[in-house]
Order: C-alpha cells, then structure tokens, then sequence
C-alpha cells in the first residue's frame, strides 16, 4: 500500500479501455454490459500496469465499457471520495483501503458483495484470500470488497554498516524487540546529553503500531467495537517499551532526522521499520550505494506476533446503475491473472490473492537484486494479527494522531497512564457517537 503526494491525473478515454460481454460468468447470473466507472489512486508509475489490466478485460468483455480515473494525491483521492459518497455519486468501481471499508459500508456508500460471492464462490475463491484481510473487509460479517494487495512490516537493514561495525546480521526470524534493542545500542552514538547517532528509522501510523500493542497483549476495542478496551496493563508496557527505547537512541525523535530525506536509503541509520511496498522504492533509491536486506519484524519480549497488517481492496457503490458489469468487472480486477500484473510484476506489497504469490516471489527474487530476504514480507503474513477496524476507524484516527502518536516519536513526554486515559475517554465518547452503525 503506497502513499503517493503527488497531483497528477491519468485518465483514459473509452475508446482506449472498452471492455466486453460476460461471457464466462456463472450460469445464474445476469448478463452484464454497458459503461461503468473505475477510480484508482496509484499514480504514473502504476499506469502501464492498469493499462494492461484494462486492455485484458476489453478483450475478455467487448460490451463492458470501463472509463478510468487515476487520484494519486491522498487528500484530493479522500475529498473526492468522501464529497462524492455524500452525494450518492460515487464511480461503479473504486479503489479503498481495508481500514475504509467498514467505515464507507456503515454509510451505505458501497455494495454488500457477500450474496454475489455467494453465487459466485468458485470464481471469487475466498480461501485464495488471507484470513486477516477477509476479516477487514467484511462488516457486520459480510464482505463489501474485494482484495488488491495486503501490507505488512519488517525490518530492513544496511549490510554494509553492520560489516562496518562487525555487527553480526539479524538472522531469527523469531528475534524479539528486546533483541532489536541489543542490536541497536552497537550503533547508538552519544555526544554529551545528546545523541548524534540513531539505529532505527521508524514512523507509527496507527494500523503499524497497533501490531505491537497487539504484541504486547493488548486491543484497541471490543471485537464488536462497543467498548474501548485501550487504557490496558498491556498497552501501557508497550508504549514504556518505546518510550524508553526512544530515549535511548533506538530510533530519532520526530523532526530530528532531516527533512525530505529517507534517512535509511541515505545511509544515516542502519535499519529501518518499513512496509513490504517500500521494496522497489528502496532499491531505486539507494541504488548500488550498499547492500541491504530484510528480516522478519521482531516479537514482542513475551514472544507474541506484532505483525499488523492492512492493505488495499475494491469496491463497489452501492448506487451504481449498472452493478452487474461492476461486478464482472471487480471480479477480474482482483483475479490470479490480474494480480500477478498489479502487484508481482513490480514487487509492491503482498498480493491480495495466496495463488500469486508463486509470481511474486518469482519476480522479487530475480535478478539478484536486494534485499535477498524479501520473501520474509509474505511468510510473516502467516501470523498477522486478524484486526478488523471499526466504522469509527476515521474518528479514532484522529484522536490517535493527536495523543497516542506524539507520546510514541516524540517530542511528547506526558505520562503514558495519563495519555491512555485520555484516549480511553475519547475513544468512548466516539463509540457512543456512533453506536448507530455498530448493531
């Protein structure tokens, strides 16, 4: 799942991506034709690979006509969505993320898919999916959405820095943060009071760390979302874990690293706390400066799994005129054959579907580009931590950002009780706020 700042647009016109008939659907379904629209948010790089996508689907399907339109930007894709959700003009088609889809079905804004998977269960396949990633895309137990890719965290590092310092390379896949931190104090640097040298670049989106909370014996909410289960024991000693590690160097303080930089592609710290798109990303951006790798993201020191995971998926408005095509269309969208141009043809994040992933370890394993390990990314999905997110995911986001996150990267030094008490009393207030939606 990629994160692209960029305004720009592609778009391509009818003629260029008409689609076709529906040949080759379920015997009990309808026929399907006619024009539909799709809404990505990807960006130039990925354009080609829609392209291809788009003209396979004409090739297939002669009567579907699909007009496509690409927002990169993340606010301008999100006012988009959200103006056009409120308005009950939302495209036939369109890309959201896991953590969005219990958020835009509670509105109504897009189509419970679960009778047509239903109907078209050999198709559609779900046991090709990942546990986790059918649990995020489902509200109130069915699924309004199909998947595109699933991502997850690791730990890359710089093998050239740790040949520097004769630091042996993290080799377990079981290591603990506790081991983490060892590893790291080798390459922490003192200068007085202050430090000069840092081991681990790292950032705390709320999907990413709710992974070591998790770790650490912790939840957000209730598994039906009604009660805030955040202000825990659990949840306390992991944010001490990483409020101390902060303080000793492990990784920067927010805004102490350079701006515009990524200070591991840089070469400034030896390790970084990056998602499974970051690959290609990386291997652009450092080039052949040094040789780099990847190992599976630490357990907490009890030894429980911090793998989060989220990713991206399609789906369909539910005031689409033409949801048959829509879902012919989606359907083809989130196949075998389409995913393994999508996500393994570029090595971005963990494909949505298990079957690709023979293409994607096929093509992020060749030429023997780095890092050597990258398959750690899809053999680690094995135990994400199956989270779905609430209808409120949004609000709670913002309370997040505003409490939790500053006490995690700093610069905030409030006592950490404190801080999950205020977010205890924030969180229910939104439960209650939206009480409506959760059944």
């Amino acid at each position: 799942m990629s994160k692209i700042d960029r305004r720009s647009f592609i778009k391509l016109g009818s003629a260029a991506v008409a689609g076709a008939m529906v040949t080759g659907c379920s015997a009990s379904a309808p026929a399907a034709g006619g024009k539909i629209r799709f809404v990505t948010n990807h960006g130039e790089a990925d354009g080609p690979l829609f392209k291809t996508v788009l003209d396979k689907f004409a090739a297939k399907y002669p009567d579907i006509q699909v007009d496509w339109l690409d927002i990169p930007g993340g606010d301008e894709f999100y006012t988009a969505l959200n103006t056009q959700g409120a308005a009950g003009s939302l495209p036939d088609v369109f890309y959201t993320r896991t953590f969005d889809v219990p958020v835009f079905a509670s509105k109504g804004w897009t189509l419970d898919l679960q009778s047509l998977v239903d109907r078209d269960a050999k198709e559609v396949n779900v046991d090709d999916f990942f546990p986790a990633q059918i649990a995020q895309m489902q509200f109130k137990g069915h699924l309004y959405a199909l998947p595109y890719d699933f991502s997850n965290i690791a730990i890359y590092f710089n093998k050239n820095m740790f040949d520097d310092a004769k630091v042996p390379y993290p080799t377990d896949s079981n290591w603990t943060w506790n081991d983490l931190l060892d590893v790291g104090r080798k390459f922490i640097k003192k200068d007085g009071a202050g430090i000069t040298s840092f081991a681990l670049d790292m950032y705390v989106w709320n999907w990413v760390f709710h992974g070591n909370m998790f770790g650490w014996g912790g939840k957000i909410w209730s598994d039906d979302f009604t009660t805030s289960l955040v202000n825990s024991e659990s949840n306390l000693e992991c944010l001490k874990w990483f409020i101390s590690a902060r303080k000793e160097g492990l990784y920067p303080e927010a805004g102490a690293m350079p701006q515009g930089v990524n200070p591991f592609a840089a070469g400034l710290l030896p390790m970084a706390f990056q998602g499974s798109w970051a690959t290609n990303g990386l291997r652009k951006a450092i080039g052949d400066t040094f040789d780099f790798d990847v190992i599976d993201l630490p357990r907490s020191p009890s030894g429980g799994s911090c793998v989060a995971a989220a990713g991206g998926a399609w789906g369909i408005a539910a005031t689409s005129t033409n949801t048959e095509a829509a879902w012919v269309f989606n359907k083809y969208l989130t196949s075998t054959e389409a995913t393994n141009v999508l996500i393994c043809e570029e090595t971005r994040s963990v494909p949505g579907r298990k079957s690709s992933l023979p293409r994607w370890n096929e093509v992020a394993g060749s030429g023997g580009k780095p890092p050597a390990n990258v398959a750690a990314f899809q053999t680690q999905m094995d135990r994400a931590v199956d989270a779905p997110y609430p209808p409120y995911w949004q609000d709670y986001g913002t309370i997040y950002n505003n409490l939790l996150a500053p006490l995690i990267s700093g610069p905030s030094d409030a006592d950490p009780e404190q801080v999950l008490q205020e977010l205890d009393t924030e969180l229910k207030r939104i439960i209650e706020l939206n009480k409506d939606s959760l059944g």
